[in-house]
C-alpha cells in the first residue's frame, strides 16, 4: 500500500522529489503519512499548509476513487493517508491468492550478496557469544533471499593465527595418555588446553616464543604440525554443523576458512610494499601507516613472518570480489572488532582492491555474563550447547504444565525453546550490548517468541475447526476499528521486510511481529470467529486468521523461528 501511494503522489509533484511515507506514531494520524510538501514550499515560493493542500486535491483526481478513505493536511504540512476499506479487502484477497509467495518481492534479482557470519574457531568451545552473529545473519540472509538476492553464507572458520602455535605446542608437551584423553572428547579438551597454556606461557616468555615458533612451522607447511591442525579442525568442524542444526540455521553454501586464503596473502603484501602503503620495520614486519587516518598502526605480518588477521581478511576480501563480484559483502561481527574493519576497509582502499566500496560491517553489541565480558581465554564463558540444552529442557516442563497430551511435545519443546532464546536476541537492536539472562531468554510471556508462536497457533486452531476456507472473500464488506487497525498492520508486512533489510536490522521485523501479535489478540477475545452469526462477516474473519496465520509463519520463518501448529 505505501508504494501504491508513493505511485500516486509521484503523478502529482515534479519529478526528481524525493517521497518519503512513513507509518505515523499515533494511529489517530492515518494509516501512513508524508512530508514531502516541506520539501516543495520553498522551491514554490509557499507554505507547507497550501502545497499539501494542493497535492491532495491534485491526488483526488490521480488514485481510485475507492483507494482512499480519507486525506487529510495536518499543520505546519504533513499529508495523513486513510485506505479504504475495499482497498484493503482487495489486498486482503491478493495476500490469500499468494500464500507462500506473501512478503517476496524480485527487488534484488540479479544481484549477489555474500554474507559472513557465525566464525566460531577451531579448538573452541561455540559459547553464547557466537549467537548473536550466527542468529542476526542468517535473519539477514533468509530476507535478502524472499528480496529476490542471490545470497553466500559463509563461516569463515578460524582455523589460523598464532593461537594455534599454542594449542599445538602444548598438545605435544602431552604424555601419549592425556593426548588420548584428548581425543575422547576433543573439542572440549583442546578448549581447556588452550585455557591451560595461554596461563602458563603468560609468565614464561620462552614457552611462548617456542609456541610462536610452531605457528610459523605450520605457516610453512610442517608436516607433524599439518597433521595435528588439519585433526583439530576435523573434529571442530563435527561439532560446528551439530550447533548450525540445533539453531534451524539455513546451510551456509561455504565454510572457508582463514587458512584457506593463505596462498593469496603473499600477493597482498608483495602489493603492499609495490604501492609503498606498507613498509618493512627493522624487525622484518610489514606495517602500514594509518596514523593520519586515525587508525593507528596496521600490521600485515610479525617480525617472524607470521599472517595476521588484517592480511587474511585482505586476501579473503579479494578472493570473494574475484569468484563472486558481489553487489555487497557483509561481516556480521561484533562491534569490539570495528576498528579492524576501518584499519581492513582503509588499506584496501589505497591497495585499490575491488570491493571495498560493496563491504558492510554490519556491527553488533555483545552478550556478556554478570561479571563481565566473555573470554575464551580465562574460561568465563556460557557454552552455547548448555544453553541450547536448557531451553528445550525448560520448553519441555511448561508444555508439560500447559498442555500434558500434546502430540509431538518434545519436537515443540524444540521449536519453542530455540524460538524463545532466538528471539530475545533477535528483539534487541543488534547495536545494542545484552548481559545474558537465561529467565529473561524463556520467559514465555510479553515480548518473546513464544507469545508469538503462541498467536499464531491460536488462529490455526480456528482455521482446523472451520476446515476448507476460500481464497477469495467479497470485498464489500464493513470494517469495524479493531479489523480495520488489524488489517493495515497485518498488510505493512512486506513493507516492513524491506525496511528490517535496508537497515540491516532484523529487530524491526520482530517488532512488527510482536505489535500484530498484540492486535490479533485483541481480536482474538473481543470478535469469536465461530460463533458469529453473518455470512459475510464470517467469511471475512476467517480470511483474516488465515491471513494472520501466513504472516505469522512467514516473518517468524525469516527470524529463523519455527511456528508451531499447536503448543
Amino acid at each position: 500500500m505505501r508504494d501504491k501511494i508513493i505511485t500516486y503522489l509521484k503523478k502529482v509533484v515534479p519529478r526528481n522529489t524525493e517521497i518519503n511515507v512513513t507509518v505515523p506514531e499515533k494511529e489517530t494520524f492515518g494509516h501512513y503519512s508524508t512530508n514531502v510538501a516541506f520539501q516543495l514550499a520553498e522551491h514554490l515560493g509557499k507554505t507547507p499548509v497550501s502545497v499539501a493542500e494542493d497535492i491532495i486535491s491534485h491526488l483526488r483526481q490521480k488514485a481510485p476513487e475507492e483507494f482512499f478513505k480519507k486525506i487529510e493536511v495536518v499543520p505546519p504540512g504533513f499529508i495523513n493517508f486513510w485506505i479504504h476499506d475495499k482497498a484493503l479487502l482487495s489486498n486482503l484477497n491478493h495476500l490469500l491468492k499468494k500464500t507462500s509467495q506473501w512478503g517476496k518481492s524480485d527487488i534484488g534479482r540479479g544481484k549477489t550478496v555474500r554474507v559472513e557470519y557465525f566464525q566460531p574457531n577451531v579448538a573452541k568451545i561455540p559459547h553464547v557469544g557466537h549467537l548473536r552473529s550466527a542468529v542476526i545473519g542468517d535473519a539477514l540472509k533468509r530476507m535478502f533471499i524472499t528480496e529476490g538476492y542471490t545470497v553466500v553464507s559463509d563461516t569463515h572458520i578460524g582455523d589460523w593465527g598464532t593461537q594455534f602455535g599454542i594449542l599445538i605446542y602444548g598438545y605435544k608437551s602431552l604424555s601419549e595418555q592425556e593426548k588420548d584423553e584428548v581425543k575422547q572428547n576433543p573439542v572440549e579438551k583442546l578448549n581447556q588446553l588452550y585455557i591451560d597454556e595461554t596461563r602458563l606461557i603468560e609468565d614464561d616468555p620462552e614457552r611462548r616464543k617456542k609456541a610462536k615458533e610452531e605457528f610459523a612451522k605450520l605457516e610453512r607447511g610442517d608436516k607433524e604440525n599439518r597433521e595435528i591442525w588439519q585433526w583439530m579442525v576435523d573434529v571442530s568442524m563435527e561439532k560446528f554443523r551439530e550447533i548450525i542444526s540445533q539453531l534451524n540455521l539455513l546451510p551456509f553454501e561455504k565454510h572457508r576458512s582463514e587458512s584457506a586464503y593463505e596462498d593469496l596473502m603473499p600477493e597482498i603484501v608483495e602489493l603492499s610494499l609495490r604501492k609503498k602503503v606498507a613498509k618493512k620495520t627493522d624487525d622484518g614486519a610489514v606495517v602500514v601507516d594509518l596514523l593520519d587516518y586515525g587508525l593507528d598502526e596496521a600490521v600485515l605480518t610479525k617480525s617472524d613472518g607470521a599472517s595476521t588477521y588484517l592480511l587474511r581478511d585482505l586476501a579473503t576480501l579479494k578472493y570473494w570480489q574475484r569468484e563472486l563480484d558481489f553487489w555487497k559483502n557483509l561481516y556480521v561481527v561484533d562491534v569490539r572488532q570495528l576498528h579492524h574493519f576501518k584499519q581492513l576497509f582503509k588499506v584496501s582502499e589505497l591497495l585499490g582492491l575491488k570491493g571495498v566500496n560493496e563491504s558492510e560491517h554490519i556491527e553488533f553489541g555483545f552478550m556478556s555474563l554478570s561479571e563481565g565480558a566473555m573470554s575464551t581465554r580465562k574460561g568465563s564463558v556460557i557454552s552455547l550447547q548448555s544453553v541450547l540444552d536448557d531451553v528445550v529442557a525448560r520448553a519441555r516442563e511448561v508444555i508439560q504444565e500447559k498442555n500434558p497430551d500434546l502430540e509431538n511435545a518434545d519436537e515443540v519443546a524444540k521449536e519453542v525453546g530455540i524460538g524463545a532464546l532466538k528471539y530475545f536476541d533477535l528483539s534487541h537492536h543488534r547495536k545494542s550490548n545484552i548481559i545474558f539472562n537465561r529467565e529473561e531468554a524463556l520467559s514465555f510471556e510479553g515480548d518473546t517468541g513464544p507469545y508469538i508462536q503462541y498467536t499464531n497457533a491460536r488462529f490455526l486452531s480456528i482455521l482446523r475447526k472451520i476446515g476448507k476456507t476460500p481464497n477469495k472473500m467479497s470485498e464489500g464488506e464493513t470494517l469495524d476499528d479493531t479489523e480495520r487497525l488489524l488489517l493495515v498492520a497485518l498488510l505493512r508486512f512486506p513493507e516492513v521486510i524491506e525496511s528490517a533489510l535496508e537497515k540491516r536490522t532484523p529487530n524491526t521485523l520482530a517488532f512488527y511481529l510482536h505489535n500484530l501479535s498484540q492486535k490479533a489478540n485483541e481480536f482474538y477475545h473481543s470478535h469469536p470467529v465461530m460463533q458469529e452469526e453473518s455470512t459475510g462477516k464470517k467469511a471475512f474473519r476467517v480470511a483474516l486468521a488465515r491471513a494472520l496465520s501466513i504472516t505469522f509463519t512467514s516473518g517468524l520463518s525469516l527470524l529463523g523461528i519455527s511456528a508451531p501448529k499447536q503448543m
